[in-house]
């Protein structure tokens, strides 16, 4: 059997981050299939014994020229180490080691899975085998390189539990920035007498700063470890959805705790099951119809959303996929 031997390029690597630290569990999946070498702009905990790991330094401060001459040296010095290049929502790295990936004639492949592109996300679908998405809509525009192959949840540690849900407990999970629309959520919650919202998630940029900072005059927010945030999914009521962004992970992660979900994101609406969709105007009614049912139809509902990721977006199944086109 051949095995695979990867170079995988990454934001971070780093378990106790609040946005990325799922990808340690990605990163030790792929080691399974064979050799792994990660390279992350910044680096921080992680455990993944089997695999070597290399940072570009930006947690030591180093700007941008630095990290490039860096991710340069490192795609040189390690290159008898992978045959495959595989590329984690980050195009620009894909595009600056095209001329060393060309010359060591190495396989390239890239992970996207969101609204936005630009410039870098273009010219990399030009020198891409292949774009693995999550969804259809992972992608900003059309090309036959896209491979929807689900996303990558990791069900054996977002999974239901015995304890009780708390009674009328609302909860979103997420980036704080405009595109997941927690003004949605926050109206809806309002408007339902006797509910409790939960809004956890951190704001990456300056823009996300300042709507932070505008929401927690109104509403409660708060930031989890990634190892917390499964006990508040296997306890909460409902999950509220309404971003403008393609296929959310943590979405996906709520129905694996057989969390009842209502979205009114267009990217999700074919996912679920119809008692779980809503557009934007019938958003809150939606909540409040979940709410108002028995304890016995949301767990069947919540049973329902938890055999679908384990059918379409488990980790174990998402990685086996991606490898086995990296290896044809």
């Amino acid at each position: 059997m051949t095995h695979l031997r990867a170079l995988i390029v990454t934001q971070k690597v780093d378990r106790e981050d609040p946005i990325l630290g799922f990808f340690n569990r990605w990163i030790q999946e792929f080691a399974r299939h064979g050799r792994v070498t990660v390279i992350g702009q910044m680096v921080g905990e992680h455990d993944l014994p089997s695999v070597t790991v290399l940072s570009l330094g930006k947690e030591k401060g180093r700007g941008r020229a630095a990290q490039i001459l860096n991710f340069y040296r490192l795609l040189w010095s390690h290159r008898s180490s992978y045959d495959v290049v595989f590329v984690h929502m980050t195009p620009v790295w894909a595009v600056l080691g095209w001329p060393l990936f060309f010359i060591l004639r190495k396989r390239i492949y890239l992970w996207y899975e969101a609204r936005g592109g630009g410039l870098w996300l273009r010219i990399a679908g030009l020198i891409v085998r292949r774009i693995f998405s999550a969804s259809k809509a992972g992608m900003p525009f059309a090309t036959r390189k896209q491979m929807v192959v689900g996303h990558g949840i990791d069900t054996d540690v977002f999974h239901p539990a015995d304890a009780r849900r708390e009674k009328n407990l609302l909860v979103t999970v997420g980036r704080i920035t405009a595109s997941k629309r927690l003004d949605v959520i926050m109206d809806a919650a309002k408007s339902i007498p006797s509910t409790r919202l939960e809004i956890i998630g951190v704001p990456q940029t300056l823009e996300d700063r300042t709507l932070e900072a505008h929401l927690r005059n109104i509403a409660c927010i708060r930031s989890l470890s990634p190892a917390e945030i499964p006990a508040l999914l296997q306890c909460a009521t409902v999950f509220l959805h309404a971003s403008e962004t393609s296929l959310d992970k943590a979405l996906l992660e709520a129905m694996a705790c057989a969390c009842p979900v209502v979205s009114c994101a267009s990217a999700v609406q074919d996912l679920l099951p119809e008692a779980c969709r809503s557009t934007l105007d019938t958003f809150s009614d939606r909540v409040k119809a979940m709410l108002v049912r028995s304890p016995e139809e949301r767990a069947r509902i919540g049973a329902e959303l938890r055999t679908l990721v384990e059918r379409d977006h488990a980790l174990p199944t998402l990685i086996a996929r991606i490898a086995k086109v990296m290896l044809a």
